[in-house]
């Protein structure tokens, strides 16, 4: 038992090995994706184009955005529109699902911008 006597971290379907937690974790735990969803989410209702994204990013590879861009969209955070026309246009924007990431990714922005500079001198200061 986990928290309030809650099973932490276990799914219903355990025996085939998938767990809320870690899928959601899976999603978000790297370098990029809290900024593109943080980008997506901030873009004031407007969808977004892939170059306006990268722009946005700055370091950004096109390779890694498009490898975010489509597990979200596997996943359903976001939907990309394609427009035919030449050249052909192409839009992303956070779905419902994915807006309801919007209040958990601030929050670790914020956090992160409180004590970013506190981690970073606690990593300088660690002897090994």
């Amino acid at each position: 038992m986990g928290i309030s006597g809650k099973k932490y971290l276990q799914s219903p379907d355990q025996e085939h090995g998938v767990c809320p937690a870690f899928i959601a974790l899976g999603l978000i735990a790297n370098k990029w994706s809290v900024k593109i969803l943080y980008t997506l989410a901030h873009a004031q209702g407007s969808p977004l184009r892939f170059s306006e994204i990268q722009k946005k990013l700055v370091t950004i590879t096109q390779r890694e955005l498009t490898k975010h861009l489509r597990e979200f969209e596997k996943s359903g955070l976001i939907k990309r529109t394609v427009y035919a026309e030449v050249p052909p246009r192409v839009e992303y924007e956070l779905t419902e699902l994915g807006y309801s990431l919007k209040k958990p990714v601030d929050a670790l922005s914020d956090w992160s911008q409180q004590h970013g500079a506190e981690i970073h001198k606690n990593r300088e200061n660690y002897e090994e």
